[in-house]
């Protein structure tokens, strides 16, 4: 054991999430900066007996605990979670889709296009990529000044419509994750932070958040700018209610390391 123990404050380390009330963790999101700030709840009575009620006697009471952080690295999972939802894997395959083609608008495909095998037309004419049509992350966007936009033009358009001409399309698409938000109630978890001081000591510490809610805590960040884009996240902390014993910590615990 250390003859002198240092207690500064730079720990690191995963925070671990299990629905409740089971054990089995995962890493959901990276979190950094997290604080933890107390509800703190005071009720006084003022002493009756003296010019200007001066306070006689006061109880401070802590309801729930929040803990705020960013997620550096946000999983399908993470995002299922924080927004109610649920996430599911769709496996890799192809597709063959019929779709209006304008020029200079996008095409959106059902799924992402991997590998565009063709594009053809009600005539079998096939076009070519980078000449007639590129490929987006999403689907196809049809380029001016192929062959495709030439054969568009050729369509006469109802009024107030643009020109177009349907085609097919045959790609291939990779496995995916698919996020549906909001379609479940809340839920409750269990969240773990098991770190090591990078000062200090480098002791250990583990900390146990016993019955919590998991939520997003601002804005989603959808298209970054010059840097990483950080999700924030908020972890608020309540009772659980099967720690009943007046001994026992209810809402958290904290277990430290000493060297």
């Amino acid at each position: 054991m250390a003859e002198i123990m240092k207690y500064t404050q730079l720990f690191r380390g995963p925070m671990l999430v299990a629905e409740y009330p089971g054990h089995n963790y995962e890493e959901l999101f990276k979190l950094q900066d997290v604080t933890a700030e107390p509800e703190i709840n005071e009720i006084e009575i003022q002493d009756p007996t003296r010019i200007g009620l001066p306070v006689y006697d006061s109880v401070q009471t802590v309801s729930q605990i929040t803990l705020q952080g960013e997620a550096i690295d946000f999983s399908p999972r993470a995002a299922a979670v924080l927004m109610y939802g649920s996430v599911e894997e769709t496996p890799s395959g192809t597709a063959t889709e019929t779709h209006d083609a304008m020029v200079g608008r996008d095409i959106v495909l059902a799924e992402f296009p991997l590998e565009v095998a063709s594009v053809t037309d009600e005539d079998d004419v096939e076009y070519e990529r980078n000449v007639d049509y590129a490929v987006t992350h999403v689907g196809l966007r049809i380029l001016q000044g192929g062959a495709l936009a030439t054969k568009i033009a050729a369509q006469t358009a109802a009024p107030g419509e643009l020109k177009k001409l349907e085609i097919e399309v045959e790609y291939s698409y990779p496995t995916a994750d698919v996020i549906k938000p909001f379609t479940e109630g809340q839920k409750y978890y269990r969240v773990v932070a098991g770190q090591i001081n990078e000062g200090g000591n480098n002791e250990r510490r583990r900390i146990r958040c016993f019955y919590a809610k998991l939520a997003l805590n601002g804005g989603l960040p959808i298209n970054q700018g010059t840097d990483f884009g950080t999700v924030p996240v908020q972890i608020t902390l309540m009772a659980d209610p099967q720690i009943v014993d007046a001994g026992e910590a209810a809402m958290w615990d904290w277990k430290i390391e000493r060297k």
